[in-house]
């Protein structure tokens, strides 16, 4: 007795498992090409951001070093001026370009004897820190200032610059001081910022944010600057500093090269994400568009082959079927494949050996 079975068609299970193995075969290439787009694309905002905070780490010390050598030039000429001399620099220092709010001329003892417009004239500033390492060494202050401007009334921060003054025969004459406007440093490194599309976040010795180009003013997160912390030692060149808020950041221990005097300001440099270009993004979507259709593509075409290769071989089982059942047909000869021509050409003799001669079917022959 030939036994039926509830079992699905060979080309059912056939296009059941090709589905299942293109699917496969798409989400381990979009996984390959969607992880190693992501890698490129953080490759390059690390480039981005490093390259940048360099550009504008350079160009700040540019300008803070010429405000350095203008101070220098000015103190060697201080040394053997007179009073209205003297005068004279201070005023014209605070003049020109604007970068310099007040310069003093401070004599030993803390007296200021000259001042940008004669303001502080007579005033002790030996207590100021920039006074005392400026008696010394050329330095320049950790922390800023702040100072409220005579004209506005608003408290301004400055950054002092200060450097010893030697007399004609060498013994110190006092100490020059230029006090930079804060707000003309972060005016200079916001343009640089919205130029190279890299904020910066710069912090002083004590961790007090002094200057910050983002336009969301929000403090940076707390691991983020204890993992900067423990690079403090380190040198002066940008790392990319990981974090988990999505954003790409770099730091550097100082922001000064070494020119001049480390004055302990550690400098965040923060990568905008309006500057990262969308290409790749869509060229990552584009590509998987593409991997997409190719295996629905390729899906619809082996289906369709297996339809055509295995509908002879259904037809001839469906004759098997027919003979078993003792309806005797002459089946097809398929020329599908050779197994499918094969199968018809041995139905046909099983069925002839069946068949008596006066077309009556045989009885089968009993088991012994």
């Amino acid at each position: 007795m030939r036994r039926n079975h509830n079992l699905g068609g060979i080309f059912l299970r056939t296009a059941m498992a090709m589905v299942l193995v293109v699917a496969a075969t798409a989400v381990f290439v979009a996984k390959i090409v969607s992880d190693r787009a992501h890698e490129y694309q953080v490759a390059i905002e690390h480039k981005l951001v490093l390259r940048g905070s360099d550009a504008i780490a350079l160009s700040f010390n540019t300008a803070l070093t010429r405000e350095w050598d203008s101070m220098h030039a000015v103190a060697r000429a201080l040394g053997s001026a007179t009073q209205d001399d003297i005068d004279r620099f201070m005023d014209a220092v605070s003049r020109t370009g604007g970068q310099v709010a007040w310069a003093g001329f401070a004599a030993p003892d803390g007296t200021i004897i000259s001042g940008s417009n004669g303001y502080d004239v007579g005033k002790n500033v030996s207590s100021k820190r920039w006074f005392r390492d400026g008696i010394r060494v050329p330095s320049i202050d950790s922390i800023t200032e702040v100072i409220t401007n005579a004209q506005t009334g608003e408290p301004e921060r400055y950054l002092n610059l200060s450097t010893p003054v030697k007399g004609a025969n060498g013994q110190k004459a006092g100490v020059l001081v230029y006090r930079v406007r804060i707000a003309w440093v972060r005016s200079f490194l916001f343009e640089a910022s919205k130029e190279l599309g890299i904020d910066v976040v710069v912090q002083d010795i004590n961790g007090d944010t002094v200057i910050d180009t983002r336009h969301h003013g929000t403090p940076l997160p707390d691991n983020l600057t204890s993992g900067a912390s423990l690079r403090s030692k380190s040198s002066g060149v940008f790392h990319i500093v990981d974090d988990k808020n999505g954003e790409t950041y770099a730091f550097a221990p100082n922001f000064v090269e070494d020119e001049l005097p480390n004055f302990g300001w550690r400098v965040f440099a923060v990568l905008r994400r309006d500057n990262v270009s969308t290409d790749l993004p869509m060229l990552t979507q584009v590509t998987l568009a593409t991997v997409a259709a190719a295996a629905l593509c390729m899906l619809i075409v082996t289906l369709v082959f297996l339809k055509l290769l295995l509908r002879p071989v259904e037809r001839l089982a469906r004759d098997a079927k027919s003979i078993a059942d003792g309806n005797y047909v002459f089946p097809e000869e398929a020329t599908s494949s050779r197994e499918a021509a094969s199968l018809s050409s041995a139905l046909a003799i099983i069925q002839s050996k069946l068949s008596p001669k006066n077309g009556v079917p045989r009885e089968p022959t009993p088991n012994p």
